[in-house]
């Protein structure tokens, strides 16, 4: 009878185990809930009219979901179904319309909000009607003076402080100068580095001693970062003898992107024009990486003495790096009289790493530029014939990155001019030899100089049709928050990603993770106190995949340590992503952030153009 007992006991002890009264596991991410996945598929392909007849479903879930589906949909036609949502017994559902209505809403849609506002009685979305508010407006261009932009900044917190002090610089030349005292003040007396920062920037064309001494206090290294690289730059524009030292002292600073900083500063300020030498570039130890000898090699060539120093660093030192490599071509093209077109035309068709082939093309697309502007004893018509065959072999070349970079540099071009440097022949002969989405940046460009080209007005880019669908098996099972490292050649970054409000982008992003696809791939882009992109399939900036993916905008803004996905437009992002060293809220609803960096900043903080992904790999939970 006892052995009997035991196996049934056994069962039983069992069964204890799995008794209904224990919570289950809770589920990876909220896209296990199959009731979400009509908001996806809608969200998904756009379709406004299936959105919001979601916005009334009996599921509170479904609608609060509904409605934040719609700040990636981005359709103005949604813009009543959003008004109505405003009236939801939820208060999610609420918040997340009015959340959508602040990249949408046009001047009658804002009063409406405004007549909500006044009725709405929880305080948190009164707070959110106020945000997007403020935000329609920014878009919209209607923010035209700094005291009503100070106000908000007064009485905001968080990211809408960095918002409102962004707001600020970004107003007119004109109008900075009209309340200039108010613009310092502001700057003056901000304790938050985020917000702090763009105020900084806000002063770059305020004149006077008071500025330049509080921007120089600012720039010392016992300041945030954020706070150091926008006074550094601010700094570049009205230069004095005070702020020019400062500044020359600042390119031997140990983090990468102050030196970036104050190396454009020295450019804008036109130190260098200036009489006297300041180093020698024969002091190779000094320099902590060779793009910063290159640059100021280059910069040296705006005075004569120099010059002459600068030449044989700039001809002899080459770098096994070939961001560094870049650099040296640009540099040596300002210091060397010698350097011929030929030697670069056979850099620019050869088989040398895109950057390469992109530095040669700039030194003599700027000269063929330069050419064309100078006055000579040829007609203007006999100098466009001149020209021509360089941009000819440029668009004929079967290369998306140099057809980008060609386009851009005629983007300013007359249609007169663009009939003789792209014909209609050399550019059916470009578009030959792209793919319409691995290419679609050097296809939009193409469009827009074939529209200047015809004399009509430019038009929008329609984003490519939707091709590159979700697989709900793979994102049911991938956890939000899940991790990956990223280990770069100045150490370990670890982001965590936001499936529940990114699942597309999350889910791409894994699967070139899973692939491999990252591991070698450089940083191609840094702009200091903005970005550090990468990611780039040739390297250059002008790589893409053959298929896009849809821009989701999810509720967390675009502050420091953001992950997000470089795009060419609405709904066009692939494989390249970027960090932000510091707030970006003039990306907020414009890109997809689809994680964070949770370890490893100072690490974001030193990279520069040229630092790899030694590997990007999943992390375990």
């Amino acid at each position: 009878m006892r052995t009997l007992l035991l196996p049934i006991l056994a069962a039983l002890l069992l069964g204890a185990c799995t008794t209904p009264g224990q919570p289950p596991a809770a589920p990876p991410n909220r896209w296990s809930d199959a009731r979400l996945w009509p908001v996806l598929e809608a969200q998904e392909h756009r379709n406004v009219e299936t959105l919001c007849a979601l916005l009334k479903d009996s599921s509170a879930t479904v609608r609060a979901a509904a409605a934040l589906a719609f700040a990636s949909v981005q359709d103005s036609a949604s813009m009543p179904c959003l008004l109505e949502a405003l009236q939801d017994r939820e208060v999610e559902v609420r918040m997340n319309a009015v959340f959508a209505l602040g990249f949408i809403a046009n001047e009658s849609t804002v009063d409406s909000m405004a007549e909500r506002a006044a009725l709405e009685r929880d305080s948190i979305v009164h707070r959110a009607h106020l945000r997007a508010t403020f935000l329609s407006l920014q878009r919209r261009g209607k923010l035209k003076e700094v005291a009503p932009a100070v106000y908000y900044l007064e009485r905001s917190s968080g990211q809408e402080r960095v918002r409102a002090a962004d707001a600020i610089r970004r107003l007119p030349l004109n109008v900075l100068l009209q309340d200039s005292a108010l613009v310092l003040r502001a700057a003056e007396e901000e304790r938050d580095p985020e917000a702090k920062a763009p105020l900084l920037r806000a002063l770059q064309f305020i004149p006077g001693a008071h500025r330049t001494t509080m921007l120089i206090a600012a720039a010392s290294r016992h300041h945030p970062l954020p706070v150091r690289i926008s006074a550094i730059t601010a700094l570049g524009h009205q230069p004095d003898a005070r702020s020019r030292d400062s500044l020359l002292a600042w390119v031997d600073d140990p983090i990468p992107a102050v030196r970036t900083a104050a190396l454009g500063s020295l450019l804008n300020g036109g130190v260098f024009s200036n009489g006297g030498s300041y180093w020698s570039v024969t002091e190779n130890d000094r320099w902590f990486d060779a793009l910063t000898k290159f640059r100021v090699g280059g910069l040296m060539a705006y005075n004569n003495e120099m010059k002459k120093k600068a030449f044989h660093v700039l001809k002899t030192d080459t770098s096994t790096n070939p961001y560094a490599e870049a650099e040296r071509i640009k540099a040596r093209s300002m210091v060397d009289d010698d350097y011929r077109d030929a030697d670069l035309e056979k850099l620019v068709f050869s088989d040398a790493h895109p950057i390469i082939r992109q530095a040669a093309f700039g030194v003599m697309a700027d000269r063929n530029l330069w050419a064309l502007r100078m006055p000579r004893a040829v007609t203007p018509d006999m100098q466009l014939r001149e020209a021509a065959p360089f941009w000819h072999s440029i668009f004929s070349s079967g290369d998306p990155g140099l057809i980008c970079a060609a386009a851009e540099k005629l983007g300013s071009f007359d249609a007169d001019k663009l009939l003789v440097l792209i014909p209609e022949t050399i550019e059916r002969q470009a578009r030959a030899s792209l793919h319409p989405l691995r290419d679609l940046e050097a296809v939009q460009l193409l469009d827009d100089l074939a529209t200047k080209r015809s004399g009509k007005q430019a038009i929008a880019h329609q984003a490519p049709p939707f091709n590159h669908p979700i697989d709900p098996v793979k994102l049911r099972a991938l956890a939000q928050g899940q991790r990956y490292r990223i280990v770069t050649t100045k150490g370990e970054i670890i982001i965590a990603t936001d499936v529940d409000e990114c699942p597309g982008s999350c889910l791409a992003f894994d699967s070139l993770v899973a692939a491999g696809y990252y591991n070698g791939k450089a940083f191609h882009r840094m702009v200091p106190n903005f970005v550090v992109q990468g990611g780039c399939p040739r390297g250059d900036g002008y790589g893409g995949m053959p298929w896009t993916l849809r821009t989701e905008i999810g509720r967390k803004p675009f502050s420091a340590g953001s992950v997000g996905l470089a795009s060419a437009g609405r709904d066009t992002e692939s494989c390249q992503f970027f960090i932000t060293p510091s707030a970006a809220p003039h990306l907020d609803g414009r890109y997809t952030r689809f994680g964070e960096v949770v370890q490893g900043m100072e690490v974001v903080w030193n990279l520069q153009v040229g630092d790899t992904m030694e590997r990007v790999e999943r992390i375990a939970h």
